[in-house]
C-alpha cells in the first residue's frame, strides 16, 4: 500500500517537473564574420527557424509567457523569441522576418551601450587579438591588475576549428584561448577601466580600434517597440557580470537601466536579462525587490513550472541549422 502511494505522490508531482515553455535568445542577423562566440546567425537560417517556429509551435510575446507562468497556463509548445544588446540589424533584418511569421520578440537593451552605439568591447577584443596571425609574443595591461599574457601565433587551422568550440574549450597555448583568458579579466572590470585596456591593447597590437555604430539607435528602438508585438526589457546600463559588482553597484546598473528606458523610449520595463545570463542569489532578490516581474539567464534549459521567475533559462539558438534546431527545441520541451 505504501509503494502504491508513493507512485501515486510522484505521478502528482511530475506535470510539476515538466517542461512547459521555452525562451530563446539571439544576439545578431546577418552575414557571419569573425565571431568567436557564435552570437550570429545568418539570414536564411533565422528564417528558417522562425517558420519552424510559426508552423509547429505556439510563439508568445515575452509579457503573454510570462502571465501564462504565473498561472499555470500555457499553450502546448509555447515559445518565445529574445534579442540582447540592441545590434541594428534586430530591426533591419530580424523584424521584417519576424513579422512575416507572426512571431512578437523582446529586445533586452543595456542603455549606455545604445548612448556609444558599439562596437561592443568583446566584438572589438576579438578583432584585436584574433584577426591578424601574428602579434607581439607578450600583453601586459596596466590597467586592471596587471594582468600578462602570452600571445601565440594562430595556428594555420585553429580559426577553422574555432567554428566548432567556444574560446573556453580552446586547448591551452592557441591564441582563441588566449583570447578568452584576455576577455574573462576584461569582463571582470568596469567600464572606464575596460576602455583604457582596450587602448592599450590596439597601442600594444599597433591596430586601429574598429568603429562604426553597430548598435540602433534611441529613434531606431522607439520604432523595434513599436512594432506589433514587440517589446523591450532592462539589460543594466553597461553590461556588467553582475555577481562580480557589489550589491548597491548592481542596483545601480539595474534600477538606472529601467529608468533610462522609460526616459528615452517612453516604456515601463518589468523584464529583464542578465548580462552573460550571469546571476547569483544576492542579485536574483534584488532583481525582485526592485520590481521586476521576470529575470532571464542563458541557461540553456525549458521553462518548468518549478522554474524561479526571477532565474527563467533561455536557449541560446545562433549556432542551430534549421533541422538542428527543430530536434534541439523538441529535446528541451519534451514534445
Amino acid at each position: 500500500m505504501r509503494a502504491l502511494e508513493r507512485l501515486a505522490t510522484a505521478a502528482r508531482r511530475l506535470p510539476a517537473r515538466r517542461p512547459r515553455a521555452l525562451v530563446l535568445v539571439y544576439h545578431r542577423v546577418g552575414e557571419r564574420g569573425l565571431d568567436p562566440w557564435r552570437l550570429t546567425i545568418e539570414p536564411e537560417i533565422f528564417a528558417g527557424q522562425m517558420e519552424t517556429l510559426a508552423r509547429d509551435w505556439s510563439p508568445l510575446s515575452l509579457t503573454d509567457l510570462v502571465e501564462g507562468f504565473n498561472r499555470r497556463r500555457l499553450p502546448e509548445r509555447a515559445v518565445a523569441v529574445t534579442f540582447d544588446d540592441g545590434y541594428a540589424d534586430n530591426l533591419e533584418v530580424a523584424a521584417p522576418i519576424m513579422l512575416e511569421h507572426g512571431i512578437p520578440a523582446t529586445l533586452f537593451v543595456a542603455t549606455e551601450l545604445i548612448d556609444s552605439g558599439g562596437p561592443l568591447w568583446w566584438d572589438e577584443l576579438a578583432s584585436l587579438l584574433l584577426e591578424r596571425a601574428q602579434l607581439p609574443a607578450t600583453l601586459t595591461l596596466s590597467s586592471g591588475n596587471g594582468h600578462r599574457w602570452s600571445i601565440p601565433p594562430v595556428a594555420a587551422d585553429e580559426l577553422r576549428a574555432a567554428v566548432s568550440m567556444q574560446p573556453w574549450e580552446a586547448k591551452p597555448g592557441t591564441r582563441l584561448r588566449a583570447f578568452y583568458e584576455v576577455w574573462l579579466a576584461l569582463r571582470a572590470l568596469d567600464a572606464p577601466t575596460r576602455e583604457a585596456a582596450l587602448e592599450e591593447i590596439a597601442d600594444w597590437a599597433d591596430a586601429r580600434r574598429p568603429s562604426g555604430r553597430v548598435l540602433l539607435t534611441w529613434d531606431r528602438l522607439r520604432e523595434f517597440d513599436a512594432l506589433p508585438g514587440f517589446g523591450l526589457g532592462a539589460h543594466t546600463l553597461t553590461h556588467p557580470a553582475l555577481p562580480s559588482r557589489s550589491l548597491e553597484s548592481a542596483r545601480a546598473e539595474i534600477a538606472g537601466s529601467a529608468e533610462r528606458l522609460r526616459d528615452e523610449a517612453g516604456v515601463e520595463v518589468e523584464q529583464l536579462a542578465y548580462p552573460f545570463g550571469a546571476w547569483n542569489p544576492s542579485v536574483a532578490r534584488l532583481v525582485a525587490e526592485l520590481g521586476f516581474s521576470a529575470a532571464y539567464t542563458t541557461d540553456g534549459s525549458a521553462i518548468s513550472w518549478r522554474s524561479s521567475p526571477h532565474t527563467l533559462p533561455r536557449v541560446p539558438a545562433e549556432a542551430q541549422t534549421t533541422s538542428d534546431f527543430s530536434e534541439m527545441l523538441t529535446d528541451l520541451s519534451g514534445r
